[in-house]
């Protein structure tokens, strides 16, 4: 049986409102979930691009918000700073995070969340937002998909043939191999590879059309300080989105400083959280642990899945948990109640 399907038996026999109910009444917390969202949406709308980072329709943030109000705490990222000095939570503390920055954060979620008032945390791409570019992600999928080619053949970083075949099975599975070279290249002139992707493809993206597509998908300055104005956090989510294992130690310090300093720029603010991009274990990176507090960053974010145990709360590798569009309301539950059982795993967006 499924985890969903179990979801569905324990949701109907009232053992996850028990359970949330239950630590209610405990003196602290054993663990603190954050959620990550990306894009709110039709996933359908989003098919041009990456449609694989909308995690949410309106209507089902809306009863997952509600959710979170009635049996949760929904905590703000202050909170979450002062429990890492030493102070406490409250029961089944929940933070819920956004990553990227695109338009519908501000255009849907916001009004969801101001409407039953909580609070998220918004880490921002700040390089897309200034120079109005498409995050590296959608500009490739965007190519790939308009392109009428069977093969890509890449001569950079190395030569390589990845099929794209006719269906949208094949399109998907080279859409993951090429972002994977993104993803785990040491050292990629990213520019240099995007226009080895279009040149490639054979589909051509003009300069004034990715503009258009932008200030559709991408929010703008104005939008970023109204997310604050708002009552929300905005946070660091690097300048360009670079997984920060592949990242020679001078690109590493402009990822990490740039992109605090310029959000500080434009909030007039300390800024002292990052959610790193994709979200690999810093287990095997000890030196992007010591760049994240050279840079002054108090909290950091991972993408990989599961609770902080309260006992070993890591400040700068915070797991988190990612949504996925359409799932259902009692899963949704049953992560929050109970989190290995009800929390089916997945190939998580890794943005």
């Amino acid at each position: 049986m499924s985890r969903t399907a179990v979801s569905r038996v324990l949701a109907r026999t009232g053992a996850f409102s028990f359970l949330l109910r239950a630590r209610s009444h405990a003196p602290r917390p054993p663990w603190v979930t954050v959620l990550t969202y990306h894009r709110i949406g039709d996933p359908a709308q989003a098919e041009a691009f990456d449609a694989g980072v909308v995690d949410a329709r309106p209507e089902a943030l809306d009863r997952q918000v509600a959710f979170l109000k009635r049996r949760c705490n929904v905590i703000a990222l202050d909170d979450l700073r002062a429990f890492r000095s030493g102070g406490t939570l409250p029961p089944n503390p929940v933070l819920l995070t956004f990553d990227d920055g695109y338009r519908d954060n501000h255009d849907i979620a916001l009004p969801i969340l101001q409407r039953h008032g909580v609070s998220a945390v918004f880490f921002i791409a700040t390089s897309y937002i200034e120079q109005r570019r498409l995050f590296w992600w959608d500009r490739v999928a965007y190519l790939l998909k308009r392109s009428s080619r069977e093969v890509l053949d890449l001569e950079y970083p190395r030569k390589r043939s990845i099929p794209l075949g006719a269906s949208k099975e094949e399109r998907a599975r080279a859409l993951k191999r090429t972002m994977s070279i993104i993803k785990a290249h040491h050292g990629l002139d990213l520019e240099r590879f995007l226009d080895e992707v279009e040149a490639k493809s054979g589909a051509s993206l003009a300069r004034s059309d990715e503009r258009a597509m932008v200030d559709e998908l991408l929010m703008t300055w104005d939008e970023v300080r109204a997310m604050r104005r708002g009552g929300m956090s905005v946070q660091s989510h690097t300048r360009t989105h670079r997984v920060l294992h592949t990242l020679s130690d001078a690109d590493l310090k402009t990822e990490l400083e740039g992109s605090r300093a310029e959000l500080e720029a434009v909030l007039n603010e300390p800024v002292y959280a990052i959610a790193y991009p994709v979200g690999r274990s810093l287990d095997t990176a000890p030196h992007v642990r010591t760049a994240l507090r050279a840079a002054g960053y108090d909290l950091a974010f991972s993408n990989g899945s599961g609770v902080n145990l309260a006992w070993k709360f890591d400040a700068v590798d915070v797991k988190r948990m990612s949504m996925e569009a359409d799932m259902a309301d009692t899963l949704f539950q049953g992560l929050l109640a109970l989190p290995n059982l009800a929390y089916e795993l997945r190939a998580a967006p890794e943005t």
